[in-house]
């Protein structure tokens, strides 16, 4: 597209949009539209492994009947960014679209924000209990384009497997110790120890490794995290921030950090520390915990998860890892369990060329009503899902089974909608979870009896709750990790060197020997003096404060 060709389309986008709220505004002062008018919503999806659901889908029967709404999908199969840009050119915009900050660019979208104040209340009240996230849906503009399709928690979080950041540790560790109830860095090595003096080979031969640490590649961030965590901050990143003053610091060269890598001088020098670490690829590193020769790690399940399918198939449960929210001190509190964060700029948006904005955003409103979101999370009571007497949801063996079935799906779910729609998360009004696989009998019958026992040891219900039953509120700027610094700034080129210079030098300050460790953090310190990480601390800071200054220091 040449840039005369570009003006023209913009101007034009912008013209359609002026039209478009124009006819909003008059629709406004008219007459409300039933809500059984029929119509057909057309909607384009891009990303995701989405496929066209059945003509006899039973759910969008469903909705068609109850709702009046037919649904007609353009579904991207191949290069999203591509055919999206083709869209943005012609702008042969459907009805609805799924989140794009692109087509927020193109000014494709039209504002929702008054739309939902005047004919959509369970909206409003989905997205205002939380008074921030109403605030964080808005673009700069201060409007609203796409309703978060995640991340909107009612009644508390009721999510149950674990996948953050944790100090995880092999189950057989645990269990040869009795299955104890730790809290500090000193009592997790030392339970490390004491199972490796023990069982200095796995059952096949293989060597045990007390500690490993992944370095490789992009994945190092395993091997700069760890001290936030121990210091009871929650992930911001690269740095820790201030809950009282707000003040952002790169942790790298902190008395934190420095904490940390001197308690693996230390493992290192008894032996326990995995000195491969720092020359093992992803897969080795994998094909390790695979083997079930590592104990203890620091890492994200969603990253190493690959490691442990084998061993749950081979029936080895307890040579799988299991999350523990370890501190310095028991004095500190740990923060490694957040709170699930608004999916913002994916979603639902409604264009400049919907044909009903009114009834369009009248549908959006039925659909939020718990009795539709039951329907659209746990499908049809009686066929799909049943209750105990105690009204808890659960399903047969015979329907687990059909739900893992692909083309079980395509007939009975409405997973394209269903997966770009605003939805009620953490827990109905009558206390069951959301996600049926959340509630205790569905995720219960997901767990090996061995996971089982572990976790009534520890008298919890999921490894959520054994990392925190209770996660106190995301603060205002949660989380750091969100700032990235723009492709070229200053900041961007500091933060590379400072975490270039952090995996040349902290493989050397670890490997050292114990009476030479504080002569290598020095020289580690100068050197990262030299990579003006002050430019990085800098524009997080700068987004720190914008945050707290529009939300607070808390929520």
């Amino acid at each position: 597209m040449t840039m005369k060709q570009m003006e023209v389309h913009m101007k034009n986008a912008r013209l359609g949009r002026v039209l478009t709220v124009i006819a909003i505004a008059m629709v406004l002062v008219g007459p409300a539209i039933a809500q059984n008018n029929p119509i057909t919503i057309t909607a384009y999806v891009s990303g995701g492994s989405s496929v066209q659901p059945a003509d006899d889908n039973k759910i969008y029967k469903l909705i068609q009947d109850k709702l009046g709404v037919t649904f007609k999908w353009d579904i991207v199969v191949g290069n999203s960014t591509q055919k999206t840009g083709v869209l943005i050119a012609s702008q042969d915009y459907p009805d609805i679209m799924s989140g794009d900050t692109r087509l927020i660019d193109a000014e494709a979208y039209i504002p929702l924000e008054d739309l939902i104040q005047k004919y959509a209340p369970n909206l409003k009240k989905h997205y205002s209990d939380d008074p921030s996230v109403w605030e964080k849906m808005k673009a700069k503009d201060g409007h609203i384009y796409i309703l978060p399709n995640f991340g909107v928690i009612h009644n508390g979080p009721s999510d149950t497997a674990y996948w953050g950041a944790a100090m995880w540790i092999q189950k057989a560790v645990m269990k040869e110790a009795g299955y104890p109830k730790i809290k500090t860095i000193d009592e997790y090595f030392k339970l490390i120890a004491d199972y490796k003096a023990k069982h200095p080979t796995t059952e096949d031969g293989k060597p045990t490794i007390g500690f490993s640490i992944l370095t490789y590649d992009w994945h190092a961030f395993t091997l700069i995290n760890p001290p936030q965590f121990l210091a009871g901050y929650p992930n911001d990143g690269n740095g820790v921030v201030d809950p009282k003053t707000g003040k952002y610091s790169v942790h790298l060269g902190l008395d934190i950090a420095k904490r940390w890598y001197k308690l693996l001088n230390a493992i290192n020098a008894k032996g326990l520390l995995d000195r491969d670490s720092f020359i093992d690829n992803y897969d080795q590193y994998l094909s390790k915990l695979a083997n079930g020769q590592i104990l203890g790690v620091h890492d994200q399940l969603w990253q190493f998860n690959d490691s442990q399918t084998p061993l749950q198939a081979q029936k080895k449960i307890l040579q799988t890892m299991m999350p523990l929210p370890i501190v310095f001190d028991s004095s500190i509190v740990p923060h490694y369990r957040d709170r699930p964060l608004p999916n913002i700029n994916n979603g639902w948006g409604i264009s400049v060329k919907a044909k009903d904005p009114v009834r369009i955003i009248k549908f959006f409103d039925a659909q939020m009503t718990e009795e539709w979101q039951k329907t659209l999370a746990w499908g049809i009571k009686g066929e799909d899902y049943l209750l105990d007497p105690k009204g808890q949801p659960y399903r047969t063996p015979e329907m687990r089974k059909a739900q893992l079935d692909p083309n079980w799906a395509q007939k009975n779910q409405a997973a394209i909608w269903n997966a770009n729609a605003p939805k009620l998360e953490g827990h109905f009004s009558d206390g069951s979870a959301t996600g049926i696989a959340n509630n205790s009998i569905e995720y219960q019958s997901t767990l090996d009896p061995t996971d089982q026992a572990i976790l009534k040891t520890y008298g919890v219900a999921s490894w959520s709750e054994l990392m925190d039953k209770s996660p106190p509120p995301n603060p205002s700027w949660y989380p750091g990790w969100q700032l990235t610094p723009p492709d070229g700034s200053p900041a961007q080129f500091a933060w590379k060197k400072a975490n270039d210079t952090a995996q040349k030098f902290l493989p050397k300050v670890i490997l050292a020997k114990p009476k030479d460790f504080d002569k290598r953090w020095k020289e580690y310190l100068d050197a990262l003096a030299k990579t003006n990480v002050q430019a990085y601390q800098d524009f997080m800071q700068s987004g720190i404060d914008e945050r707290i200054a529009k939300f607070g220091k808390k929520k």
